[in-house]
């Protein structure tokens, strides 16, 4: 109903109602500031919802508390999708932009975010700002390696955010490198790893059963605009080609962008589940036996528990003049697609050895550092902040 009606609403209302709202809540902001803050107070913010690399620092702390290391220690963490936090877990949800939102990151000793934050927002003597952002070793340029495609007024955002940061997170020496020059970072660089990371290090041993029956394999492509067909293959011949290459029977997770989420349809094709809509698609990687994707970093990340990675690229030489590589594409340590043909044949004819040592020696090149404890590095640097 929300979409419909701001389809109907012509754009200078749109427009008109969204500067007033944010008017409104800068000046939330400002006076909330007059309270004192509040020395245990931890916000977590992870816009697109309950997910990626906040979500595992906050567990982490999670646990401390339920184990009573820390039981005064207060969590929040702040979504477009409070709703997707567990009940049962010791940790405050709220809604994005929302008054007790703005007024808990007035008052918190310690900001953990998994994005940028908003503009309205202006960092406190005494506040602890930990950036752990969204990704590590990249593909596509990011921040400022991209800035005509980004725009100035996010890059003016970028900038400001990355100089109230006192603390970003890496999980490679290409990731630290990027973050000096792309992300215009002069503050302390935390070498150990990305916590969505830890579980493919460790393993999942002691982390429950799988929760699929069948075998499965995750299709997530990169956020290409809205114009792009996201469901173009062929579903059973890819079915076919992972039975007959690896055995089992399969099913196919989709997992688009958020802002493309629910705009396609895959209920008609057969062994086909879009899993667009769940809070954290690590949740469903940890367990999966196969990735497919395009451009997207998690390639990188998948690879580190040494199971199958396919690309499937329809648009390359458009993609590399609207955002630009930081590799060559046709270099990269994975099997390699542009038509479903070629993702069928290339799912067929893996080399799992081969792929395997090509993918290790990609990783000791970018000066991997994950340490399977990212997330309790980061937690322990969070409870030395509140016991100063």
């Amino acid at each position: 109903m929300r979409e419909k009606i701001k389809k109907l609403t012509p754009k200078f209302l749109i427009r008109i109602y969204q500067r007033a709202r944010y008017l409104a809540v800068t000046a939330l902001f400002f006076a909330c500031r007059i309270f004192p803050l509040k020395k245990n107070l931890v916000v977590f913010c992870s816009v697109w919802g309950y997910g990626d690399n906040a979500r595992y620092v906050a567990e982490e702390l999670i646990d401390r508390k339920c184990a009573g290391r820390d039981a005064v220690m207060e969590l929040i963490f702040i979504t477009n999708h409070p709703g997707q936090v567990p009940e049962n877990l010791p940790i405050r949800a709220l809604k994005t932009n929302s008054p007790a939102a703005v007024l808990a990151l007035a008052r918190a000793a310690v900001w953990v975010e998994n994005n940028r934050k908003e503009a309205y927002i202006r960092k406190r003597r005494g506040q602890y700002y930990i950036q752990l952002w969204h990704g590590g070793i990249a593909l596509k340029k990011i921040e400022g390696d991209c800035e005509e495609a980004l725009g100035a007024s996010y890059i003016r955002r970028a900038r400001k955010d990355s100089a109230n940061t006192d603390l970003f997170v890496s999980n490679s020496t290409f990731c630290t490198q990027m973050y000096r020059r792309a992300f215009w970072a002069n503050c302390e660089i935390l070498e150990c790893g990305s916590p969505r990371n830890d579980r493919f290090v460790r393993g999942m041993a002691g982390y429950g059963d799988k929760p699929f029956a069948q075998r499965i394999a995750i299709y997530a492509p990169t956020y290409r605009g809205t114009g792009k067909n996201y469901c173009d293959f062929n579903a059973g011949k890819l079915r076919a080609a992972l039975a007959g290459r690896f055995g089992g029977e399969w099913e196919i997770l989709v997992r688009l962008h958020p802002l493309v989420a629910g705009q396609h349809e895959f209920s008609g094709k057969d062994g086909v589940r879009d899993i667009s809509g769940e809070p954290d698609l690590y949740s469903f990687l940890y367990y999966a036996d196969v990735l497919i994707t395009d451009y997207s970093n998690t390639m990188f990340e998948f690879c580190i528990a040494k199971k199958p990675v396919f690309l499937y690229a329809d648009d390359l030489e458009n993609y590399k003049r609207e955002r630009g590589l930081y590799f060559d594409y046709l270099d990269l340590p994975f099997p390699k697609a542009f038509t479903q043909e070629e993702l069928y044949a290339a799912v067929q004819g893996y080399e799992g050895e081969k792929y395997v040592d090509l993918q290790q020696e990609f990783l000791k090149s970018a000066g991997l550092k994950e340490s399977g404890r990212a997330a309790a590095a980061v937690a322990d640097r969070i409870e030395k902040i509140i016991k100063s």
